[in-house]
């Protein structure tokens, strides 16, 4: 479980239940693991020569 302390704007992965006890107070909220950002891969010039 991922929780945020929305104080210090920091997230912290948690087991489920020590997150329980935390999302009981108004510090923490709970968040959804960040998507990975896809990034293009390049052609390099020894690809290009293979072909």
């Amino acid at each position: 479980m991922l929780v945020k302390n929305l104080k210090t704007d920091i997230t912290w992965a948690v087991t489920d239940e020590h997150g329980a006890r935390l999302l009981r107070t108004d510090e923490f909220e709970e968040v959804e693991a960040p998507k990975p950002k896809r990034t293009p891969t390049k052609k390099s010039e020894t690809d290009e020569i293979e072909k």
